[in-house]
């Protein structure tokens, strides 16, 4: 029985013998392609396989032999023959679209989703006006969710637009499209597509787009039915919606499916100290979807001094940070490039000075951490030798400095490591040559020892971002000021 992969190329790939790129084939050649061909008709592969490489031996630049000798080589599982094949097709046949679809399709297979692309997409661009459509579907749709996945929404839309030519009545890829404009910011189409979607019949529900958009009450006697207060919502517009994604109805208590502000945009305004205050003493605020369920933030998010400048963007997913944050100066240049998974920091983080130069990276791996300096003027320049101590300020408030300090030999730690708010230890830590000796936690029970290095990756995580999480409120009049607000804490 053939593996999936050769069946699926097999499947979606025609044998074709197009001799439009040689002035003249020599007939002897010819034939041994098509005796190989026939042969592979019949599933003997090692004599077409044969016949093939005569021919090539005979003439080198016959490049639909290289088209039959790839398939042959597919169904004698040599896939790294026939990725070479196939790539001398195409050096010698630049227009073959079938080829660049099986290239394509052999990366998808191995899940190497950047080389698909490489092939998917000149395919689709050079394909003839008779090439398979279904073809056309397939890599469309890959390139779509391969460049939505990675948040090129622009490129997405591209390939999603194309996908909606050929399959008007689908209405997933009208989801995809919303996933795309909404972080695109464009609310008008983010709500056509996701009633486009609705009308014909996709997972989506009254309470989303009551959520964002008219409701639905018009769009009723379009799909055909009444929407029987079912939940159901893609997964892909989770962050988005999630309200109406993780929700869990209390027993015994009737819901209102109407409900307006289940997930609705507001606007929260935070002190210096990053607690939430009312709007006249605030010097920071928020703008971003509310979750009553979670009685949180979700999805986007931007965060703005209290002059109108951005202060940060950034994604949660019930309440989790991920993908991209940045943080900006005042005067609009970048602060800090970061990225999360689930909270947790991950590749390399970029911190720049207020005239836009790169101050120092920090470079995740795992659970812990590598600093390099790249500003020469920064005091904590000789660490980027491996040796020598630091400190670094992680974020400051008004009334607070979050300090990190340590020492490096030889690129290992070294000595005592600290984090402080301002001159109080909150973890101390003492290494040797790299090894964690001991250490201690100060926490709400007193002090803690460690049996292991508290000091990882999330200490630069910025403190503001857990602040806001937890809702801590500077007055009760301030609690009252945010009715949609449900249990919170009161400092004052």
């Amino acid at each position: 029985m053939l593996k999936p992969l050769i069946i699926s190329i097999i499947l979606l790939f025609s044998f074709q013998t197009i001799y439009a790129q040689k002035k003249y084939i020599n007939r002897k050649v010819a034939q041994k392609n098509y005796d190989g061909y026939l042969l592979m008709t019949e599933k003997k592969y090692h004599e077409a396989l044969q016949l093939f490489d005569e021919a090539i031996s005979d003439d080198s630049e016959a490049f639909f032999i290289y088209q039959n000798r790839a398939l042959c080589k597919l169904h004698l599982k040599d896939t790294i023959g026939a990725i070479a094949d196939f790539k001398t097709n195409i050096n010698l046949e630049p227009n073959n679209a079938e080829t660049r679809y099986a290239l394509g399709n052999i990366y998808k297979h191995w899940k190497d989703s950047a080389n698909a692309i490489n092939y998917f997409v000149p395919a689709i661009e050079i394909a003839a006006e008779d090439f398979s459509q279904t073809k056309l579907v397939y890599m469309s749709q890959f390139a779509g969710n391969y460049y939505r996945l990675n948040e090129k929404y622009d490129s997405a839309l591209v390939f999603y637009n194309r996908v909606k030519q050929y399959t008007p009545e689908n209405a997933s890829v009208y989801i995809n499209c919303a996933v795309c404009s909404f972080y695109l910011d464009s609310l008008d189409k983010f709500c056509a597509n996701l009633e486009k979607a609705f009308v014909l019949g996709g997972d989506i529900n009254c309470i989303a787009l009551s959520a964002y958009c008219n409701g639905c009450t018009h769009l009723l006697e379009a799909r055909g039915h009444t929407d029987t207060l079912s939940r159901a919502l893609d997964t892909r517009l989770a962050g988005i919606i999630s309200d109406t994604i993780y929700y869990r109805q209390p027993k015994n208590r009737p819901y209102d499916f109407w409900e307006k502000d289940n997930n609705r945009k507001v606007k929260v305004y935070f002190n210096e100290n990053w607690q939430i205050c009312l709007p006249e003493k605030a010097s920071y605020y928020r703008e971003a979807f509310w979750t009553k369920a979670l009685n949180n933030f979700g999805g986007e998010f931007k965060d703005y001094y209290i002059t109108g400048e951005l202060f940060a963007t950034g994604r949660l997913e019930r309440t989790k940070i991920v993908g991209d944050y940045a943080e900006y100066y005042k005067n609009g240049n970048p602060k800090l490039h970061a990225q999360f998974n689930h909270t947790q920091p991950i590749g390399i983080w970029n911190y720049f000075l207020k005239d836009g130069d790169l101050d120092m990276k920090i470079i995740f791996k795992n659970e812990t951490f590598e600093i390099k300096i790249i500003n020469k003027n920064n005091p904590n320049a000789e660490i980027t030798s491996g040796t020598g101590s630091f400190e670094i300020v992680t974020e400051k408030w008004k009334d607070l400095s979050f300090v990190l300090k340590g020492e490096f030999l030889k690129t290992n730690r070294n000595g005592v490591w600290t984090y402080q708010q301002n001159d109080e230890i909150i973890l101390k830590e003492k290494y040797k040559n790299g090894k964690f000796r001991n250490g201690f936690v100060e926490s709400d029970f007193g002090r803690l020892p460690l049996t292991k290095s508290g000091i990882q990756g999330h200490i630069f995580i910025p403190p503001h971002l857990t602040q806001i999480t937890a809702l801590y409120f500077s007055s009760i009049e301030a609690a009252r000021h945010y009715s949609f607000i449900k249990r919170v804490e009161i400092e004052y």
